[in-house]
């Protein structure tokens, strides 16, 4: 089985981190119940306002399906004003696959 991971980083405004993890902490339950969603587990970063969301999926189209719905809720407009830059200009999206060396 092909181990695909999406690797989701967010790049917040210093004095929104606290609102940040409000509104992730809440909008996880639906992505961990979400169909194909493995499981997610976020990372802050230790010297910078950034955080990332690593996730295992049952595949990338599951995930683009996720993120097409999030995007139809309007979590845009929630992140916005939290993110450096705005959104989607502070959100960046790897998607990436295990490989044997």
């Amino acid at each position: 089985m092909i181990e695909i991971k999406i690797i989701a980083e967010f790049r917040v405004n210093a004095d929104q981190t606290e609102a940040f993890k409000t509104l992730l902490g809440s909008a996880l339950v639906d992505t961990r119940s979400f169909e194909g969603c493995r499981s997610v587990d976020i990372y802050e970063d230790s010297e910078e306002p950034v955080f990332y969301a690593l996730s295992d999926w049952d595949s990338h189209s599951d995930y683009d399906k996720y993120l097409a719905w999030r995007t139809e809720q309007g979590i845009g407009d929630l992140l916005d004003p939290l993110l450096d830059g705005g959104f989607p200009d502070g959100f960046t999206v790897r998607k990436v696959v295990k490989t044997s060396l």
